[in-house]
């Protein structure tokens, strides 16, 4: 007698199926149904793995010429990545569609390129919003569309770079926390800018080794953003820019890194960042034009006094035509030049012209006057007590507030009394520009990195 068939015991017939073993390494290791989704499988993208079609793009399969891509093929070949992966379950493309052959794209792109931008970015809401502020706020560069679209562009490419966008942003948002409180306390939003900064610089010191022409500006660009995001910070204490308490580098070390990389790119590799800086003279030309820069009237009458003051030190402290001498009077030299810049002639400077002037005194430094100010002797410290009023004039900028007053506190405060004599005069000059410099929405100093 044959058993009797209970609600749960039935015939079923299996449910066909087409069979490919196209599938990626991944899913055939552990023996599952891959959905072949370029460039990553739903399998890889739900546990978070890199998948191998994206590692090896020439593994997909190329279209015939006869087939034609209907809409509905093309929408089913988008990927979407969640910000929770957890539960995350991709679209089903339809049976017959395939992914566009590499013939069909006009545009070459390389294999470096694609394999990096489709990697997988875990984006959260946080970050989301963290973007959206870099780019409508106008203390971020909102009003530098050439440049926003350059930045983006390169942070799409190389995570590393839009990780620093997104910890710039994160850091304004922290000191000034009155306008968004609605992301966040200011220690939340510092903890999460903090974490995509220490993210970004391990990328970029990995990468660094492997510069060539193709990473070059995006090298490039987060070199100028690891230093802007050391300010960005706010004065930090046992840092003053150009040494810090324990015997570190300070953050000027990682200025010098930006002059590495430039100096390699437009040397050896001739890498060119005219797509990078084309338009930004058709940009300020458009915006509305800048106040002129203050002048203070007591600095311009002085300055050059104190600064043959230093002179002679320098000479007291060094041997003639020995190679301090040489070192620290041509730097002294460029520093008279600044300030005569900055306080002197009858037309007034533009804040935004100000940034490569100021900062090109700092990008020609040599290694001699930075290893003495990383040593805390006391030459190299007058000479930057000196450089702090001219940073001082950047004060408006919401990223350079509040380092000129810090900077020369710690100068003072590891100079013996004999050398204290030669930094009174900065220490009042950065008091009264404290009283007459108005705090102003200037945007991102791109242009500070054209020093050479």
């Amino acid at each position: 007698m044959p058993p009797r068939l209970g609600p749960y015991i039935g015939k079923t017939s299996r449910r066909s199926h087409q069979k490919s073993r196209l599938g990626c390494r991944n899913c055939k290791r552990r023996r599952v149904k891959c959905d072949e989704r370029k460039p990553n499988c739903g399998n890889c993208l739900r546990h978070s793995i890199d998948c191998d079609y994206t590692l090896n793009p020439e593994r997909s399969s190329t279209p015939s010429t006869e087939e034609e891509v209907t809409p509905a093929s093309l929408n089913n070949s988008y990927t979407f990545i969640s910000s929770s992966q957890s539960n995350f379950t991709p679209p089903r493309r339809g049976r017959n569609s395939r992914p566009l052959s590499t013939q069909q794209h006009e545009e070459p792109t390389s294999q470096l390129h694609q394999a990096v931008a489709k990697r997988p970015f875990q984006f959260t809401a946080t970050d989301m919003a963290l973007f959206h502020h870099f780019i409508t706020s106008k203390d971020l560069g909102a009003s530098q569309d050439h440049m926003q679209t350059q930045l983006s562009r390169l942070g799409f490419t190389f995570h590393h770079v839009l990780r620093l966008l997104l910890a710039f942003s994160g850091f304004h948002i922290a000191r000034n926390p009155a306008h968004h409180s609605f992301l966040g306390s200011r220690t939340d939003m510092y903890a999460v800018a903090e974490q995509h900064y220490e993210i970004a610089v391990r990328e970029v010191t990995a990468a660094v080794p492997h510069l060539d022409s193709t990473t070059g500006p995006a090298l490039y660009a987060s070199s100028i953003f690891i230093f802007l995001c050391s300010l960005a910070k706010g004065p930090q204490p046992g840092e003053y820019l150009a040494y810090r308490d324990d015997g570190s580098p300070g953050c000027v070390s990682l200025f010098m890194g930006l002059r590495s990389i430039l100096e390699i790119c437009t040397a050896t590799l001739s890498v060119d960042f005219s797509s990078i800086h084309a338009a930004d003279a058709g940009d300020m030309t458009s915006q509305p034009e800048e106040p002129p820069f203050h002048r203070e009237e007591l600095i311009l009458q002085t300055y050059r006094d104190h600064l043959a003051q230093v002179r002679r030190l320098i000479s007291a402290t060094f041997s003639d035509c020995g190679p301090g001498y040489t070192a620290y009077s041509q730097v002294l030299d460029l520093l008279c030049q600044r300030y005569d810049v900055a306080f002197c002639g009858t037309s007034r400077l533009p804040e935004s012209q100000l940034w490569p002037q100021i900062f090109g005194w700092l990008y020609t430094l040599p290694d001699l006057v930075l290893a003495d100010a990383q040593q805390r002797r006391p030459a190299a410290l007058v000479v930057f007590a000196f450089f702090t009023v001219l940073l001082k004039q950047l004060d408006p900028a919401w990223f350079i507030h509040g380092w000129p007053e810090h900077i020369i506190n710690g100068i003072y405060s590891n100079l013996d009394e004999y050398h204290r004599g030669y930094v009174q005069w900065p220490m009042q000059q950065i008091v009264r520009l404290s009283n007459s410099l108005p705090l102003s929405g200037i945007g991102v100093p791109w242009r500070f990195g054209r020093l050479v």
